[in-house]
């Protein structure tokens, strides 16, 4: 295949996409590796048992976990998120051809069948190719929303997000209402304009 990719040649991309597999295969392997030394330090508990309060119990699991994350150098929320991730996967159920970061990501699906089922069917690859987990289908199946919106839901969610600050929306609105294609569309839409109307004869 020829062509450039960013400022590379595709054979040297795809040259540093292999390498890349491998660099992300060993910081799964030391993030898995710290995952599990801190569920040995301190196992996941269930809320309630034989301290429903949960008070001592978690100011104690707190301070182990804050304390070997010291230890080791990193920040007590990533030793945290290590945790919980590889409480939530058994090593025999871990994909070494998917990073931790989507194991992490499909962790947070409740049922735990689903959950080991879902990693082991990744979705098509959208560039062709072998099937292949990436951040956004993973996001998908967990119901977040994406970095890279594609569905025209998705894109929706996104300038909701953008135009969340009023003074941002007033303007976007403006500037779509000054497309005619826009503007005959949302003025056939009687809820918009009602709100349209109403706001004219209030002011």
């Amino acid at each position: 295949m020829s062509g450039k990719v960013g400022s590379v040649t595709r054979e040297r991309y795809d040259e540093l996409v292999k390498l890349g597999r491998d660099w992300v295969a060993t910081m799964s392997s030391a993030q898995w590796r710290l995952g599990d030394a801190a569920v040995e330090i301190e196992p996941m508990r269930s809320y309630g048992g034989a301290n429903p309060s949960g008070k001592d119990d978690l100011f104690t699991v707190s301070e182990a976990i804050r304390m070997f994350a010291e230890d080791v150098g990193l920040a007590y929320t990533t030793v945290r998120s290590y945790r919980w991730v590889s409480s939530r996967w058994p090593k025999g159920r871990r994909r070494a051809d998917v990073s931790h970061t989507i194991h992490k990501i499909l962790a947070s699906i409740p049922d735990e069948q689903e959950r080991f089922e879902a990693v082991a069917n990744p979705p098509p690859n959208p560039r062709g190719g072998q099937p292949r987990w990436t951040h956004d289908s993973a996001k998908r199946v967990v119901g977040w929303k994406v970095d890279s919106p594609e569905s025209v839901q998705e894109k929706v969610e996104a300038l909701h997000d953008l135009a969340s600050d009023d003074a941002v929306a007033a303007v976007v609105t403006t500037d779509f209402l000054r497309r005619p294609a826009i503007a005959s569309r949302a003025m056939a839409d009687d809820t918009a304009r009602h709100a349209v109307t109403d706001f004219g004869s209030s002011g």
